[in-house]
């Protein structure tokens, strides 16, 4: 008997698995198109650790950008991670599969927390996560470390509720190693899971709290120039923070913007409603803990204060954070709904029906439109190929090229790394780098600038300088990309002053050379 059971749990587990892997490899390839443009420079980079060493986390492709001066690779783990999938010879096939193996492994990261912690239908949940919302749903098919630090930080969440010392010290340590800027996370988590046990009286296991601090420091030393990771993890994490509290107004990415209310509604509504209906059910019955239910109301505390927090700080500071929000609000569903049917079992059937007709119609009504939308205008595959490709055979290794946006770094790095840029990954990394030399940059990229350029957020007339020569002595440039449909009037004054010779144009990109002076 004890053999069929473990022979049935086996096939079960065989059975969700493949259901998500399923999943992950429907999201991927349902369009041909790269959700992040990120993925183009992770993959390189980690092509570049394969065949250069992996002991070498110096960067000399962003060559105004405090991640070439400090030499340190905050996404270290990832990259490693990367690896086996730069044996393709096409790269960017290797984007699309190693983004099913991302998605996978969120996937079973977050399966894994819920059925550790022993809710109901642990299978359903990540479904669940997955369908509620359009911006989860469109994050988890790129090829990215946020997502493989956000299943490891439920993961976490539930050896802080129940488990051993050892297992969050291993989780720990690898999310700190594949991405340091992160970190933070498992330090929030551990507080909110200690305070939400304090106030219900439980002993409080400091082992625990002490295992997630001794993996993250361990994660962090497991990589070349540790120190040099935390700085720019620093960088990343705080003086983003700050520049966007002073309302300093660098070029950030869409989600790194505080969302619309259009986006509220689309992403937080869907979970809230369905938050709500399992409140309604869980106070009907007005259930208080038993010994063997008491980690499901500490689950559902620490889930919902954590799901208040990251909303606080979505609504405040970036929509980056609609992941955990929605992943910790998932798990506050299922401890409700777990906390329910503990004492209801023959409502199990009409609950699940009930759960499944939801998902479906929140996903086929809001998430998968949204979803397809957000893939179709997503990134080609051959995003910036074309003029990438034509930099790397007609001018010299190493030479400076001005990518007047920080954001077509990732697809010139991707087909050309024979060159160099200016800026990539984060405008803060710039900023960081040299303040004025970010604003001279800054203005010309958002087409505010063609004869002359400014070194701070404002100038007088006799503040500003002259691009030509600000592209020489500052920038070191031999080169300057640009995108027609996003510098148009940096392209058109380019020609018109006619001493910048247009050496590459196909009607979306142009590259001009720099004229000595």
């Amino acid at each position: 008997m004890k053999l069929k059971t473990q022979n049935k749990n086996v096939l079960i587990s065989a059975g969700i698995i493949l259901l998500l892997m399923i999943i992950s490899a429907v999201l991927q390839f349902s369009s041909p198109n790269i959700a992040d443009p990120d993925g183009f420079y992770h993959i390189r980079h980690a092509y570049i650790y394969r065949t250069q060493g992996i002991f070498d986390s110096s960067f000399p492709w962003t060559q105004f950008s405090v991640i070439k001066t400090i030499g340190a690779d905050i996404w270290y783990g990832f990259h490693i991670f990367l690896i086996p999938f730069t044996y393709f010879n096409d790269l960017v096939f290797g984007i699309k599969i190693a983004g099913v193996f991302v998605t996978l492994t969120t996937l079973l990261t977050f399966w894994w927390a819920l059925k550790r912690l022993g809710v109901i239908w642990p299978w359903l949940w990540p479904i669940l996560l997955v369908a509620v919302s359009p911006d989860v749903m469109y994050r988890l098919t790129m090829t990215r470390p946020h997502n493989l630090t956000l299943g490891l930080g439920f993961l976490i969440f539930s050896f802080l509720i129940k488990g051993g010392a050892a297992p969050l010290l291993i989780a720990s340590a690898f999310l700190s190693f594949i991405h340091l800027a992160l970190a933070w996370v498992p330090i929030l988590t551990a507080l909110v899971v200690v305070a939400v046990k304090k106030l219900q009286k439980q002993n409080i296991e400091w082992r625990k709290i002490l295992a997630v601090a001794a993996g993250l420091t361990i994660g962090l030393a497991a990589r070349p120039n540790p120190l040099g990771a935390v700085k720019l993890a620093f960088v990343q994490v705080v003086q983003i923070l700050m520049a966007k509290l002073n309302q300093i107004p660098l070029y950030f990415g869409r989600e790194l913007k505080s969302p619309d209310i259009y986006s509220i509604i689309q992403n937080i509504l869907p979970i809230l409603i369905i938050l709500i209906a399992a409140w309604i059910l869980f106070r009907r019955k007005k259930i208080i803990p038993v010994p063997e239910t008491q980690h499901w109301f500490t689950a559902l505390y620490a889930g919902l204060a954590l799901m208040i927090i990251f909303m606080i700080l979505t609504l405040t500071v970036a929509r980056r954070g609609y992941d955990a929000l929605i992943g910790y609000g998932v798990i506050t569903a299922a401890a409700l709904v777990s906390i329910y049917l503990h004492k209801n079992p023959q409502r199990r059937k009409i609950i699940l029906s009930a759960a499944i007709i939801i998902i479906g119609l929140v996903a086929s009504l809001n998430t998968l439109p949204l979803s397809r939308k957000y893939m179709d205008q997503a990134w080609k595959p051959n995003y910036l190929k074309e003029v990438s490709l034509w930099l790397k055979e007609n001018t010299q290794s190493d030479e400076i090229v001005f990518n007047t946006r920080w954001d077509y770094f990732a697809g010139l790095f991707f087909w050309n790394p024979n060159n160099y840029y200016i800026s990539g990954m984060d405008p803060v990394f710039q900023y960081a780098y040299d303040e004025p030399l970010y604003w001279k940059a800054h203005f010309l990229a958002i087409d505010k600038a063609d004869k002359l350029t400014c070194g701070k957020i404002r100038c007088t007339q006799e503040e500003t300088e002259n691009t030509h020569t600000v592209l020489v002595n500052d920038f070191k440039a031999s080169y300057l990309m640009l995108r027609l449909s996003q510098n148009p009037k940096l392209y058109f004054y380019l020609v018109k002053e006619n001493k910048f010779p247009l050496v590459f144009d196909n009607g979306q990109e142009a590259v001009f050379k720099i004229p000595p002076l």
